[in-house]
């Protein structure tokens, strides 16, 4: 099957904010990582990530309670890094990893996707 046909241009604006939004997330994760690192900066960050995932979780909207669920997860296994800092540096390393692959797989298909409505 042929990947040449045009793309309705919804399903091209999604592919590229999934794209973006998924690559900058993965990112973010390997700062976090290397944050969490400095015993201070790291219980700030952690505390601060499970105090936005509870704000998420009250809000009314389910797409906010996705993302304060998210969000609380990250916090909490942040602060579980001064616990078992080798495995937190693994999940959030590898966690990274697959949400920039997500995001550049998501690039692409944009890319072929805008290549076949010209």
């Amino acid at each position: 099957m042929s990947d040449n046909h045009p793309v309705d241009a919804e399903t091209v604006r999604g592919r590229g904010s999934r794209g973006v939004i998924a690559t900058g997330a993965g990112v973010g994760l390997w700062v976090v990582n290397g944050l969490l690192h400095f015993p201070i900066v790291g219980l700030v960050i952690a505390g601060g990530l499970v105090a936005l995932g509870i704000k998420g979780l009250t809000d009314k909207n389910r797409t906010d309670k996705a993302t304060g669920g998210i969000l609380m997860g990250a916090g909490a296994l942040g602060l579980a890094s001064f616990f078992l800092p080798k495995l937190t540096a693994f999940l959030f390393g590898m966690s990274g990893l697959a949400l920039v692959g997500y995001g550049i797989y998501n690039l692409v298909k944009f890319a072929q996707g805008v290549k076949s409505r010209s």
